[in-house]
């Protein structure tokens, strides 16, 4: 049928960015470094009790290393939180969401580095109670642990066809993997699910998360 058109509905939308100058700015990283170390060595107690209680030489196998939450907070880190927050704000009004009266704030954002005896992941989620969510990785290869998102309308698995070319991103797939790099900057409405692949520990895998929640100008006056 010649005259058949497509209208699109209910768009499922991650925005990616290459910005690898922050790995550049001595500031940035030193942020990085410094909250990456803190939570390694916060950590340690916990890998020398699971060695004892598995009598084995387990290391920090599957485990992940999290620093605190409030990132956004260190001066060091201003300019890139300033780049977050706006490119929140732009996607929210490009997608047509009124924020006349709401203003954007962080509820969280973290650097996360996996462990170096491999095995670190992330099982799939969403980030609730929050709008927008995304990541800048530090530090990955081609060989390191990948972002997936999952197709997040549940009524959709009653579509159990097969799929022509896995290669290929369309309509049919049910979940997508992202290649990324460092500098590698990703975005996504905080109700898509997600997770992190198997780590293997061959290359370091580090990349800082955050999330974001537009409230009320009235609420945040309380």
């Amino acid at each position: 049928m010649s005259d058949l058109k497509t209208i699109s509905l209910f768009d499922t939308l991650i925005y990616q960015a290459e910005i690898p100058e922050y790995l550049n700015d001595k500031d940035f990283m030193s942020v990085c470094n410094e909250h990456t170390n803190k939570a390694i060595k916060n950590t340690q107690q916990k890998i020398e009790e699971r060695q004892k209680k598995y009598n084995a030489a387990i290391k920090d196998h599957g485990m992940s290393y999290h620093s605190g939450s409030k990132l956004y907070e260190d001066d060091r880190f201003h300019n890139f939180e300033l780049l977050v927050r706006n490119t929140a704000y732009n996607i929210l009004t490009n997608q047509g969401f009124d924020l006349s009266n709401h203003t954007l704030d962080y509820t969280e954002m973290w650097i996360q580095k996996f462990a170096y005896d491999g095995g670190g992941h992330q099982d799939t989620h969403v980030h609730w109670d929050n709008h927008i969510s995304g990541f800048y990785f530090v530090d990955c290869s081609e060989r390191t642990s990948k972002p997936i998102f999952h197709d997040p309308r549940p009524a959709r698995m009653m579509l159990n066809l097969p799929i022509k070319d896995h290669s290929k991103l369309c309509p049919a797939m049910e979940r997508q993997i992202i290649k990324v790099k460092p500098g590698t900057f990703l975005m996504f409405n905080s109700w898509l699910p997600h997770q992190f692949s198997v780590d293997d520990g061959i290359d370091p895998f580090r990349f800082i998360h955050f999330n974001i929640q537009a409230r009320l100008n009235s609420e945040r006056r309380k």
